[in-house]
């Protein structure tokens, strides 16, 4: 038995796809490459796995408050967003709503931004993507 991890290509993937997917399930890792670049490769991996490893990534939010301004503001500058409020909960919220935007965005977009955005902040996208667009689920992804 080889300890290799089983790397197929596209075709083959489409081919073998019940088998493989059923490796991913028993927690082997796939790999999927193209056969054109083989670069560009995807991992089938188990979705317990990759939410496991995703919530070991943290955000760090700044709460700041401008006196003379009377203003809260949260930023996660691991997205580079930020949301403003009288009080900390209402910049919370408008973050949540900045967030919701940018990921509406981001999806629209995603040809750009797949090549233009930090291989980091694409993982820190990703963990609020799987959130789908719900307000306390991204809430507590960001640390709230």
């Amino acid at each position: 038995m080889s300890i290799t991890m089983p790397r197929y290509n596209i075709r083959d993937t489409k081919k073998y796809y019940s088998e493989l997917n059923n490796m991913a399930l028993k927690g082997i890792e796939v790999i999927t490459y193209n056969s054109n670049n083989q670069d560009e490769e995807v991992s089938h991996i188990k979705t317990a796995y990759l939410d496991k490893l995703l919530d070991k990534l943290a955000f760090s939010p700044l709460v700041e408050k401008d006196e003379e301004l009377g203003v809260h503001t949260v930023a996660l500058n691991e997205i580079d967003l930020y949301g403003e409020g009288e009080t900390v909960e209402l910049a919370i919220e408008d973050l949540l709503t900045s967030i919701i935007e940018y990921l509406t965005v981001y999806v629209d977009k995603i040809d750009m931004f797949s090549r233009v955005e930090s291989e980091i902040k694409q993982v820190y996208v990703l963990k609020l993507l799987r959130c789908n667009g719900d307000r306390e689920k991204i809430k507590k992804a960001i640390g709230f």
